[in-house]
């Protein structure tokens, strides 16, 4: 997948960060690259939760070893993921802002 659109703080991802990122999904492991970071590590869904719950626990990266609770929509061609900075509260709605520590990813399938 390829992101189409980020945030982090409040603050868009740059043009050179979103043509770079790349996420990767394998069952209940993911590989993400975003501006200049790799990510691996494993998630965990919670479709009956709203919105739906997401929670992520990173063996490599600048995460590595932390927990992170976040949101997700997933559409037809469109996975739209946000998270709160480690140790804080799960977000309630798909939306940053200054100093609050949380990034929104929306990443878009790619065709073959």
């Amino acid at each position: 997948m390829a992101v189409v659109r980020g945030e982090r703080d409040g603050r868009k991802l740059s043009a050179d960060a979103l043509k770079a990122a790349l996420l990767l999904i394998t069952e209940d492991r993911h590989t993400v690259q975003v501006g200049g970071d790799t990510m691996v590590g494993t998630h965990r869904l919670n479709p009956a939760q709203t919105p739906k719950a997401i929670d992520a626990r990173d063996t490599q990266g600048p995460f590595e070893g932390m927990a992170l609770k976040g949101i997700y929509r997933l559409t037809k061609d469109e996975f739209t993921v946000c998270f709160a900075a480690p140790g804080n509260p799960r977000p309630t709605k798909f939306t940053t802002g200054e100093g609050g520590g949380h990034f929104l990813h929306v990443w878009k399938r790619q065709t073959k």
